[in-house]
């Protein structure tokens, strides 16, 4: 039985990587085309270009694995079913049970990739792309407008006009403020740079701000203690679905302790943990697919009706979360809510496969 057990997962996995392959492909070359249009810009040339399209590839296939494993488990079982090797196993005394088993080891892999590849690959590689295209084209690497971006740490309000190539920081203003919500000293500072577990700021200028009026003072070098740290500042340029787990945690609770708005970086975080769910989802609803009221359509007619269930998860899923921010849903249910859906539709249907 484990025999067969390994022969579907080995059919099941080869057709899951080839439709992979092909939807690399396919994505690669459009966004190969989208990037045509900055060439030039600044020093961003073809190699660029080429380099950036490889170091987003591991964000590619952690969005299109759910898809790539519900197209490939119908083209894989099809395959065996069209070969009447599916009939003859079911002579042979094996069930839909057995049949669900091996369609479980293969969603147990798919989610091993999908946990490696969206927590280890692909928040380094992106980080990597990003401050590579952003440096290439501007010489800095981007951050999240062209006015540069704010940052609360306690009574301190600052603002960080440019973020180097190196993490390092060009014209920081520190605003500190009272209990009373009053303006006491703004520290501006040429630069900034992380040593430590504290920044030290270059040619700074403090303005001292009290009853009396404004005094100002200078100094070449002064230490700057702040919960911010580069770990952050890689939240600011990249986008919270593109981060480790760990790193969303963190920030989250950074946000809370300044009482600042977490709810996209709770959906993003939520978003990931069920991400692998629903690969697994994905890869269970294949059985009925065969076994169901399509076994007797072509194959043609099965990858088609797998690409639009596909599609449809993924429409649904994108268009959910996007609700749940708007309209305030809790973020855990916002993100799960689409899989659970579709988990109950893949129970559903296997359970009237005979």
């Amino acid at each position: 039985m484990k025999i067969l057990q390994r022969y579907i997962a080995k059919n099941i996995i080869a057709s899951t990587l080839l439709v992979l392959l092909v939807l690399l492909g396919l994505y690669t070359f459009m966004d190969f085309i989208t990037e045509l249009d900055d060439l030039g810009k600044g020093n961003y040339q073809i190699l660029d270009i080429l380099s950036y399209l490889a170091l987003t590839m591991p964000k590619r296939i952690y969005e299109l694995l759910p898809v790539a494993a519900l197209m490939g488990s119908v083209i894989g079982l099809g395959n065996l079913a069209s070969q009447s090797e599916l009939v003859a196993m079911r002579a042979a005394g094996v069930s839909i049970k057995d049949i669900n088993k091996a369609v479980l080891i293969v969603a147990g892999l798919l989610v091993v990739v999908a946990l490696v590849m969206g927590e280890v690959f692909r928040p380094i590689a992106e980080q990597k792309a990003r401050q590579m295209q952003s440096v290439s084209q501007t010489g800095t690497v981007g951050s999240r407008s062209e006015y540069g971006f704010w940052t609360r740490d306690g009574n301190h309000f600052n603002h960080i006009e440019r973020i180097n190539a190196d993490g390092s920081f060009s014209n920081v203003a520190i605003y500190e403020f009272d209990d009373k919500h009053r303006l006491r000293i703004l520290t501006q500072a040429a630069a900034a740079e992380y040593q430590q577990d504290s920044w030290i700021l270059s040619d700074v200028v403090q303005s001292t701000i009290d009853e009396k009026g404004v005094e100002v003072s200078s100094v070449a070098h002064a230490r700057w203690k702040s919960q911010l740290n580069p770990g952050m500042v890689n939240i600011v340029v990249v986008p919270p679905e593109f981060l480790p787990v760990w790193d969303l945690l963190e920030y989250v609770q950074y946000l809370k302790r300044n009482h600042q708005s977490v709810a996209q970086y709770e959906l993003a975080f939520w978003s990931k943990m069920m991400m692998p769910l629903s690969t697994a989802v994905m890869v269970l609803l294949a059985v009925p697919f065969v076994f169901g009221p399509l076994r007797s359509t072509p194959i043609g007619g099965r990858v088609l009706a797998g690409t639009l269930l596909g599609i449809g998860f993924h429409l649904f899923n994108q268009s959910f979360q996007h609700m749940g921010l708007v309209f305030g849903l809790l973020p855990w249910l916002a993100s799960a809510f689409p899989t659970m859906v579709f988990a109950g539709l893949a129970w559903l249907m296997n359970s009237r496969v005979r």
